[in-house]
């Protein structure tokens, strides 16, 4: 095997495994003590705003949640990679609240309980999927 080819298989096999570690926590809220809202993660492609429908039903679950625990807030904090110029990132993150908060409310959450916090870019030039993406938090 070539080493090209080797490398792209333990890539894809990493890829892999945090897409499915960030599947299971993106739709369930941690379990930790420490964190007493839930938080519901939703990821991106780079340089994206574009929900897919893994995306959306991470952001219908936050709703029902919402619904079922009598929230009185909704937090959309969004992030984007370090890739681009912190302008551009600024923008990503607004856009992706926006298109959060849009859904949330398609999903029948009110306007008046979702507050955005477009934070913007965070983390290094890498751009792996954790700092692209929002934080729905779920405040009681």
């Amino acid at each position: 095997m070539s080493r090209a080819f080797r490398r792209y298989g333990v890539v894809t096999v990493i890829l892999t495994a945090l897409a499915l570690c960030s599947t299971v926590d993106a739709q369930t809220p941690p379990a930790s003590n420490d964190q007493k809202e839930p938080r519901f993660l939703v990821y991106f492609d780079e340089f994206s705003a574009f929900l897919n429908n893994e995306a959306k039903t991470v952001i219908t679950e936050a709703a029902k949640r919402a619904r079922e625990t009598g929230a009185h807030r909704i937090v959309v904090q969004a992030r984007a990679s370090a890739t681009g110029t912190a302008q551009t990132n600024m923008y990503l993150a607004q856009t992706r609240s926006s298109i959060v908060a849009d859904q949330l409310e398609a999903d029948g959450i009110p306007r008046s309980m979702i507050q955005q916090q477009p934070i913007g870019q965070t983390g290094s030039s890498d751009p792996t999927v954790y700092n692209r993406r929002v934080d729905i938090i779920v405040e009681p």
